[in-house]
């Protein structure tokens, strides 16, 4: 029986689909390129394959080749297109390389699209931008272009290097948000050490850079998170790495200057200050600070539990964590009052965190499990897995 052209037509194109879906894209986005290069293929071809892929691909590795392909001959035509599919985590790689390599403003194409993801879509964006000369990019990637919501450590060497933080905390005036920014990225790197990043040691201004960053900080109007960076800064110091490539003289002066800076008597103030209100939303934030200052603020930790909106507040928790007995008999007292009324999920995620905590005080936790036991027989029907 004879085939219609048009069924022959669509027949070439699902072979064509599923062989396509048989690759690895990342294993075979590099050979496709250098081949492409190779045979000189027409761009209009391969603009024309590649929006056919990405546009009816029916599987994730299809969507992704037709990716690459649009980065060897895409246009200006694209570019919403390429936005709009790497919003989505699992494709922002091949959808910033897609932008770098066809638009004529490659690293603006790019830039626009990591201010749209936050996650793991903004490391691989921002990686795209590592060789980046644009001062507006730079200076965005200084004050918020490395934060993202996976760890903020994967991106504060880009950041410092690409963004020349050197050069920006040299200037005569500093902004708000980049002094936001330098303390991030310092903090990040401080807390990279021995992690999936490059930290501190890798980073060749690192000893200039703190040394002018502390000078900031000594002048600046003090606020929780200059506070919180300052400590993880600080921390650093506490327990440097062997391998830092400075002198020691760099190391002792350094180290001193940010225990001087965190002694400053402002610090206390203002974490107390923020303490005093249970509602804030926030208030959680201070309660690390408070403890490395070595503040007790039992007061105003029982007075947020009391009123706390939800279980999974992380002051239950610390409460828990550094309360005395007597204190922490009390806050599991008003924790299983409160878990009658919490409604399913959170009410098993908040006894697996209680739980957790019960270890601690194993006077209390028999008396617990008796009242999570009576919680389930009252409400079986949320207790099941």
């Amino acid at each position: 029986m004879l085939r219609s052209p048009e069924s022959a037509r669509v027949g070439r194109h699902r072979d064509f689909h599923d062989r396509v879906a048989a690759c690895s894209p990342i294993d075979v986005a590099d050979g496709l390129g250098a081949e492409v290069r190779r045979l000189r293929l027409p761009s209009g071809g391969l603009r024309r394959v590649g929006r056919e892929l990405v546009e009816h691909g029916t599987q994730r590795a299809v969507v992704k080749i037709g990716l690459v392909l649009l980065g060897l001959g895409g246009d200006t035509r694209d570019r919403e297109l390429l936005l709009l599919l790497g919003t989505l985590d699992e494709l922002t790689l091949y959808a910033a390389v897609a932008l770098h390599r066809s638009q004529p403003d490659g690293d603006r194409a790019v830039h626009a699209l990591a201010q749209r993801v936050a996650g793991w879509g903004r490391i691989q964006a921002v990686r795209t931008l590592r060789d980046t000369t644009d001062p507006a990019v730079k200076a965005w990637l200084l004050r918020e272009g490395f934060r993202n919501t996976v760890m903020d450590e994967y991106l504060a060497h880009i950041a410092a290097t690409t963004g020349d933080l050197h050069r920006a905390l040299s200037g005569p005036e500093i902004d708000a948000a980049l002094m936001d920014g330098a303390g991030g990225i310092l903090a990040a790197l401080a807390a990279s050490h021995g992690g999936p990043a490059p930290g501190l040691a890798d980073y060749p201004d690192a000893v200039p850079v703190l040394r002018r960053y502390a000078d900031l900080v000594h002048v600046r109007t003090p606020s929780l998170g200059l506070l919180r960076d300052l400590i993880t800064v600080t921390v650093f110091f506490r327990h440097p790495p062997q391998d830092l490539p400075w002198t020691p003289a760099d190391v002792r002066h350094l180290t001193a200057r940010f225990e001087a800076l965190l002694r400053e008597p402002r610090w206390p103030a203002l974490v107390l200050d923020h303490l005093a209100d249970p509602h804030r939303p926030d208030f959680h934030l201070a309660l690390g600070p408070a403890q490395v200052l070595g503040l007790h603020p039992t007061a105003q930790v029982m007075a947020r539990v009391e009123t706390a909106p939800s279980l999974l507040d992380p002051t239950w928790m610390y409460a828990l964590r550094i309360g005395e007995a007597g204190q922490a008999g009390h806050v599991l007292a008003l924790a299983e009052q409160r878990l009658a009324s919490t409604p399913h999920p959170e009410r098993d995620h908040a006894l697996l965190l209680l739980a957790h905590h019960l270890r601690a005080h194993p006077a209390k936790a028999a008396e617990h499990l008796r009242s999570t036991r009576t919680l389930q027989q009252d409400n079986p029907q949320e207790t099941q897995p």
